[in-house]
């Protein structure tokens, strides 16, 4: 095993495993970085399930780490993945969805479909949560909405700067 740091191309998912990895102790049998990371989303798992202490926060969390250091990465570059506007524009609606209290409330394991489908929607592919979801559901919806918008007249007219 290399003591060395992992190139700055590597994804932050892979540099973490091989922290993680590097300072495993011995335990006396092979522990590969795909045992400690189903132990990692196994935890978050049980964690949202059972809704126990802090679950929203730590599913805000892990929601808004990743998709906020690409959306700066793709920003340093001066390129705009439609991936991570995507994913912003998902991510406002599904907290204006949480607003509902009387809705989420019924819905069974609220924080882990939430997290799964934001995890979806970070996914680095080419048919990720974000490209389906916006392009197939947000996106005729935001027009028709812009539309109409655009349609209305104004009902107050503001006085002029003389």
């Amino acid at each position: 095993m290399s003591s060395a740091l992992p190139s700055a191309n590597a994804m932050p998912y892979s540099i973490f495993l091989s922290f993680v990895h590097k300072n495993i102790p011995d335990v006396g049998f092979p522990v590969s970085p795909t045992h400690v990371a189903g132990a990692f989303w196994g935890f978050i798992f049980l964690w949202t399930t059972t809704e126990f202490y802090c679950a929203d926060i730590l599913v805000t969390t892990l929601a808004i780490i990743y998709p906020a250091w690409m959306s700066y990465k793709a920003e340093a570059k001066n390129s705009f993945p439609t991936q991570w506007i995507s994913y912003w524009i998902i991510f406002a609606f599904l907290y204006l969805f949480e607003f509902l209290h009387f809705i989420v409330y019924y819905i069974p394991c609220f924080q882990t479909i939430k997290l799964l489908l934001l995890l979806w929607c970070m996914y680095p592919s080419n048919n990720n949560g974000s490209e389906v979801i916006y392009g197939n559901v947000l996106k005729p919806a935001l027009g028709a909405l812009d539309s109409w918008v655009s349609s209305q007249k104004p009902t107050v007219e503001f006085p002029k700067d003389d």
